[in-house]
């Protein structure tokens, strides 16, 4: 088995990821404690928070930190900075992100707001000052979470996919922006992964992946969902070499992102589009356009 990069040497002791309690975050945390990083984790939830703390501190031995912050608040910065407590940040992870779904009109405007403001704002101004931390240090990594959802406009997810498009163009931008800095940057593009929080959606919805990510019987061309601790494994050992400015957490989507590429962009936002708004339709109980939190 190949042995971990000593992350710690090459970036500095503490990454914090935002997001970091449970799921793909916690399993974004493991990779970095299993190169020999210290950990802040972040999200709204203390309880959840501590667990997670606990259990990097017993399987790595490494140190932690948690800061219980919503991502909303206009004053998440200072918050943050609070919590910190003058640790600096070597690694940034932002990995939180807002999922209203529903048809763009029929959703009060604040839904697509509080998109923007978890999306949007708050990446922009945490990883705007951490950022400049590294390059005065002359080291760091950043990574920026997106989502196949802002590959291309997408029914149901108008401001959503629009906030993480954004995402994803501020990490490859920052990519190369930050490299002459010495400080590595990319964006990782998301796609179906079976976290706490996809699983609820799919009880919600009752479809084949609510109570298992490989249910029997399913059609055949059929996806099954990511496990979230691939896709930080894959993260990594791309990381791990020469930073590139995007990593797709499961290859196989990089695989149909390539494909895709070969139609037109209406064709692209059809295609994709028409397989959401089927899935929309089949939810019980469901109108067309209906709001639903993902």
């Amino acid at each position: 088995m190949r042995e971990n990069p000593d992350y710690a040497a090459r970036y500095g002791k503490w990454a914090m990821v935002i997001g970091g309690s449970y799921g793909l975050g916690e399993a974004l945390a493991r990779e970095l404690a299993r190169r020999g990083m210290n950990l802040v984790i972040t999200a709204r939830g203390q309880d959840k928070l501590d667990a997670a703390a606990a259990r990097l501190r017993a399987d790595f031995g490494v140190e932690t930190k948690t800061i219980a912050a919503d991502l909303s608040d206009p004053g998440i910065l200072d918050v943050m900075l609070s919590g910190l407590g003058g640790t600096p940040v070597d690694f940034l992870i932002y990995n939180a992100a807002l999922e209203h779904g529903g048809e763009f009109i029929v959703q009060d405007v604040e839904r697509h707001l509080a998109n923007i403001q978890v999306n949007c704002v708050a990446p922009t101004i945490l990883v705007h000052h951490f950022a400049r931390g590294m390059a005065e240090r002359g080291r760091g990594g950043i990574v920026i979470s997106s989502s196949l959802g802002g590959a291309q406009g997408l029914y149901a997810w108008a401001s959503y996919g629009a906030s993480k498009s954004y995402e994803n163009l501020l990490g490859q931008a920052l990519w190369y922006e930050l490299k002459p800095k010495g400080v590595d940057a990319t964006t990782f593009m998301i796609g179906s992964t079976y976290t706490p929080s996809f699983q609820r959606n799919q009880k919600l919805r009752q479809t084949p992946f609510a109570e298992t990510r490989t249910p029997e019987g399913l059609p055949e061309g059929a996806q099954v969902p990511q496990d979230p601790e691939e896709a930080a494994a894959n993260l990594f050992a791309r990381l791990d070499g020469e930073w590139p400015p995007m990593v797709y957490a499961n290859p196989r989507d990089e695989e149909n992102a390539n494909r895709m590429a070969a139609l037109s962009l209406a064709e692209r936002i059809t295609l994709t589009s028409d397989a959401v708004r089927k899935s929309f339709e089949a939810a019980p109980g469901a109108k067309r356009g209906e709001p639903q939190l993902m």
